[in-house]
């Protein structure tokens, strides 16, 4: 998710020197909760922001103010600035937290807000270790997230799509670790530390690193296959079904805002309901055709004469500002033609496919249509879920705090009540 924007690319490790203290904001009826952890680095405090809400796990703050009884520091997202400020109250801190607007820098609104000092031993009850591994000759570099009070069992994070790295499912590994589960994640190849290229790379060749990267957890957590599930969003939730008949021993997968079709359809879906305003109802599907052959040229499914012929046609319409037509040298990105669907009607593991019905990126009927797949296959406990008002990243937006993109509440929990159900059989 790209909440934090940028920040949530920066990856730190802080355990030294560390006080870590527990704040939440309450405003209406609404609720949330955060974690500041604040670190000694190079003889400076440092600030770090947690927030499972929200989906951040120790982003890094900015000016961080810490002297006498004064903290302070900001953290910036794409579109507000939120600025905090304490004054110190025994071990504890009270304070206000105002939000600004990144375009006009203008005050938007404030909120009361405390840190209460959080136990030590409550903190410290995960033990990250970074790790590497080779697959197809190159080295990529993962997290094993190791819980204190383990439970023996494991879960895999499958890479996404874009340029994403670990950082973006570091919220959700934390959370799962707290339960009991051994984690892993991973920069997927040419993200963050790891090697090579994603943008070339096939599917397949994704999932031959996913795979990979499954068995090294499994090595070394001492845990078997049989004991670990795989979890994947969007791009990552199109290859659960594929690495599961791979590797028939894992025990459950998790497919979150997955497409029934193809990643390209995908992106025209998402490409049409991000500019059906603009363009209009009577114009939108003959745009889309002309979309549509930009996105066939890239997939090598279409010879640039024709993605010419095409564009041609409709060049001067008032509606072309908005096609996006690759360069006739541009990378071809096979992936593209990808589609989960005949994988899901051939697994065999239990599965929970999880939607959300405001998802502008996948075709609203996606879930109808793995449905029809999954009864068709040998897996009897297959289960989906239709989360409301949630998006692509499975956020909405809350309007008692509508500076604040935020985790749908049901999404954990209804996850981490299907486990139990799953682990318990």
């Amino acid at each position: 998710m790209k909440y934090f924007g940028i920040l949530s690319m920066l990856i730190f490790t802080v355990t030294l020197n560390a006080q870590s203290f527990l704040g939440g904001i309450s405003y209406g009826k609404s609720t949330f909760n955060y974690k500041i952890k604040l670190t000694e680095i190079e003889g400076e405090t440092k600030a770090f922001f947690s927030s499972i809400e929200m989906n951040a796990y120790e982003i890094p703050c900015q000016n961080t103010t810490f002297k006498k009884d004064l903290l302070a520091f900001y953290v910036v997202s794409d579109y507000y600035t939120y600025e905090y400020k304490y004054i110190k109250h025994n071990n504890n801190f009270k304070g206000n937290l105002s939000v600004f607007s990144n375009e006009s820098e203008q005050l938007l609104n404030t909120f009361e807000t405390d840190l209460i000092e959080e136990n030590a031993t409550e903190y410290n009850v995960i033990e990250k270790q970074d790790v590497s591994f080779i697959s197809k000759g190159l080295k990529f570099h993962g997290t094993l997230w190791n819980p204190k009070s383990s439970m023996q069992k494991g879960l895999f994070f499958v890479t996404s799509s874009q340029g994403n790295d670990r950082s973006g499912s570091n919220a959700e590994a934390s959370y799962f670790a707290n339960l009991g589960y051994t984690v892993f994640n991973y920069d997927k190849r040419g993200t963050g530390k790891s090697e090579g290229n994603w943008q070339s790379a096939t599917i397949e060749d994704l999932c031959y690193d996913d795979i990979s990267a499954i068995h090294f957890f499994a090595k070394i957590s001492n845990l078997s296959l049989s004991e670990i599930g795989i979890k994947g969003s969007s791009q990552g939730g199109i290859k659960i079904p594929y690495i599961l008949i791979k590797l028939p021993e894992l025990k459950f997968g998790i497919s979150i805002s997955c497409p029934s079709g193809t990643l390209l359809e995908s992106d025209l879906n998402n490409w049409k309901n991000t500019n059906i305003e603009q363009i209009g109802q009577k114009n939108i599907n003959a745009a889309a055709k002309v979309q549509k052959a930009g996105y066939d040229y890239l997939a090598n499914n279409m010879s640039y004469k024709k993605l010419n012929s095409i564009k041609n046609k409709y060049i001067n319409q008032d509606w072309y500002k908005y096609i996006w037509i690759p360069e006739k040298n541009i990378q071809k990105d096979y992936k593209l033609n990808f589609s989960g669907l005949p994988y899901f009607k051939k697994i065999s593991q239990p599965i929970l496919v999880i939607q959300g019905l405001s998802d502008n990126v996948i075709p609203e009927n996606s879930y109808k249509i793995i449905e029809k797949a999954l009864k068709k296959s040998e897996s009897k406990e297959y289960e989906i879920l239709l989360l409301e008002h949630t998006t692509h990243s499975m956020s909405y937006l809350n309007k008692e705090f509508p500076y604040f993109q935020m985790l749908t509440p049901k999404y954990l929990a209804s996850i981490t009540e299907w486990l139990s159900t799953i682990e318990n059989k």
